[in-house]
Order: structure tokens, then C-alpha cells, then sequence
């Protein structure tokens, strides 16, 4: 008889709707709280600006709910802080409003680990300025990212690092607004 392990994953909401409570901001940009949304907004003018969660993670599942209409956001994940700009190190999911969404950028390091193709981010009906699903799973070195339940980025990496802190990001450099909502960790 061979027994069975049950695990017991729980869920924890690391954005409470109302405050920017366990959250870090760093950097350009601001961050607002309003009805429920987390609002980051950013000029031109701005420096990168970033919104770093207290606690480091391993390997977990991120489920989020973004819109964004123009520019460039992402969600860090396993990211290291740095004193200065681009002010972490890590990879990234990447949120803007073309093409690229739920692809993988690792910032201050290779650029590009997974950049979607046209037709596969087409699966996904991304419309921007409209409220969209992102799902960010790491276990160990393999990152699976879905877009609106579409699996857009699958694979293994094994130069990535294995432990850091997720980060919501305002790319700075641009007049741009991204909101979040529904924020929810789970460890592994």
C-alpha cells in the first residue's frame, strides 16, 4: 500500500484593499490606495519606482488582477534590493500594454528570458485599460506565467535565483498609470 502525502497550501492576501501595509516603497512615482485598488503613477520625469513586499519567498504562486493602458509595469518576483537604480535585481513578469504581457524580463541581469510571440499573447484576449488575471508560479528553477488563464510563459531556468522578494513596478521614464488588485500569495 503506498500512502499518500496531503500538503496544505494556504493563500494569503498580501494587499488589503485599504493601505499600503507590509509594503516597501521605493524610488520614483507614487502609490495610492482607493477603493480597493492599488494605484502606482509615473512622469517622464520619474526614476523607477517600486513597491517591494516585506517578506522574501521560495518557491510559490502569485494570482493578481492589473490594468494598464500605456507604459510599462511588471511584477518582480524573487528579486534582490539594490541601493540604487533600477533598485532591485530579479525577474519579472512583465505587465505593459502591447504584447509582451506574462513574458519574463530579469532586470540587471540577461534582459529577455521569455518574451511571448504575437500569436500566443493573442490566446490570451489581453485588452489594455481593461482588468486582466496574472497567475506567477516559481518552483523551483521552472516559472509558469498565466495571462487571463492562458499559459503564456512556461519553462526552466536554471540561471535564475531561487529565493527574493515579489515588487510591483513603475518603469519610470514615462507618464503612466497601473492599477492592481486582489493580491494574493501562496507559498509552496
Amino acid at each position: 500500500m503506498i500512502a499518500a502525502t496531503l500538503v496544505l497550501l494556504s493563500s494569503t492576501k498580501i494587499f488589503d484593499g485599504k493601505t499600503l501595509k507590509g509594503w516597501e516603497v521605493v524610488g520614483g512615482g507614487t502609490w495610492t490606495v482607493e477603493r480597493g485598488v492599488l494605484k502606482g503613477e509615473c512622469k517622464k520625469t520619474d526614476d523607477q519606482g517600486i513597491l517591494l513586499y516585506e517578506k522574501p519567498v521560495k518557491d510559490f504562486t502569485a494570482r493578481l488582477q492589473f490594468k494598464i493602458s500605456g507604459g510599462n509595469s511588471g511584477f518582480y518576483f524573487r528579486a534582490e534590493r539594490l541601493a540604487e537604480q533600477p533598485l532591485v535585481k530579479g525577474m519579472q513578469a512583465e505587465i505593459d500594454a502591447i504584447e509582451d504581457v506574462a513574458g519574463i524580463w530579469e532586470t540587471a541581469g540577461r534582459g529577455w528570458v521569455f518574451k511571448p510571440d504575437a500569436a500566443l499573447h493573442a490566446t490570451a484576449k489581453f485588452k489594455p485599460g481593461e482588468w486582466s488575471r496574472l497567475d506567477v508560479s516559481a518552483i523551483g528553477t521552472h516559472y509558469t506565467v498565466k495571462l487571463n488563464g492562458k499559459t503564456i510563459t512556461d519553462i526552466d531556468d536554471p540561471k535564475g535565483r531561487l529565493e527574493g522578494r515579489v515588487a510591483l513596478q513603475l518603469h519610470g521614464g514615462m507618464d503612466m498609470t497601473v492599477e492592481f488588485k486582489d493580491i494574493w500569495l501562496e507559498n509552496r
